[in-house]
């Protein structure tokens, strides 16, 4: 076996609060593989070109779902068409989505004792293998505009968002939207788009909000995306035509994992998505900001990953 390694986002918010939490991945990992608490994203970068050359077999990664994604996107550029590590998502954000979709649970220092101890045993894992979603060049699992990305940056402005924080807010915004409030007119203002969906151009000509990926869950134990994971090279694409009452009206299929049922929504697995709008646009993946807006957004399915269970 051709052992662990193992990145650590120091800037995470779990992490900050421990700032000794590389010394111990280092004490954990022992000799079947390396810890590096990384900077900067050239950081990443240079570990992913040491590890490719090391060819090790698992890839451990403690942050949030940013980190993720900044994480992925750095490998898959100096993987090129080379299959990338199995992935140990080691939780330690802000935003643990995919970690929650995996089942993975626990503090960061207990997932790696669980998977060294299995690791040295020569233990069967288990499983899950997803598909990636590049947008734009990025690869990560859960695409947002629109209303998901002006609650995000709206969660985001403090300096230390907490998820007591993220629920007032969702609270906040469902009164409003009820009321028709000044905060739901913000979130749900609208923006005019066209979008193809493999190649097909979709009915409505403006939106509230669009999302799309491989990631079930947005948080809050909502699931719209409910067959993110469904069919192999495909992810789940979404996009809402509608007020934000008419939104909180659907809240109880996004919990429950069902379709919406609203003819507002457009709903389609899809292996590309093209967005053109009629001004730039800002956007997130997986939660982190892309601060630079964009005229056109590519979405495509991405190579599948192995990540350990």
């Amino acid at each position: 076996m051709s052992g662990i390694g193992v990145i650590l986002n120091p800037h995470s918010r779990a992490n900050k609060k421990k700032p000794d939490r590389i010394l111990q991945f280092g004490f954990i990992v022992g000799d079947k593989g390396s810890c590096h608490a990384t900077e900067t994203l050239a950081q990443v970068s240079e570990l992913a070109r040491e590890f490719k050359e090391r060819d090790i077999e698992i890839l451990g990664i403690s942050g949030g779902d940013g980190t993720l994604h900044q994480t992925l996107t750095a490998f898959m550029d100096v993987y090129g068409e080379k299959p990338l590590p199995k992935i140990a998502v080691l939780r330690g954000g802000t935003m643990n989505n995919l970690a929650t979709q995996l089942g993975i649970k626990g503090s960061s220092e207990k997932i790696l004792s669980d998977l060294i101890m299995k690791y040295h045993s020569n233990e069967a894992f288990g499983e899950k293998k997803i598909n990636l979603v590049c947008i734009n060049g990025r690869h990560g699992f859960l695409f947002g505009m629109g209303l998901i990305d002006r609650f995000i940056r709206k969660y985001q402005s403090v300096p230390e968002p907490t998820p007591m924080r993220g629920f007032s807010l969702l609270v906040h915004a469902s009164i409003s939207s009820l009321l028709a409030g000044r905060f739901s007119q913000h979130l749900t203002r609208r923006f005019n788009a066209r979008i193809y969906v493999d190649g097909r151009l979709m009915p409505f000509k403006n939106y509230m909000m669009i999302f799309s990926g491989t990631m079930e869950t947005l948080g809050f134990r909502f699931r719209p995306l409910y067959r993110a994971t469904t069919v192999n090279g495909k992810f789940q694409f979404v996009g809402i035509s509608c007020t934000g009452r008419q939104l909180v009206l659907t809240f109880p299929s996004a919990l429950m994992a069902k379709p919406s049922g609203s003819p507002h929504y457009i709903d389609e697995m899809a292996g590309k998505v093209v967005l053109e709008f009629d001004e730039p646009m800002h956007y997130n993946i997986d939660g982190d900001v892309i601060e630079e807006p964009a005229e056109r957004i590519e979405i495509t399915a991405g190579p599948l990953v192995t990540f350990l269970l």
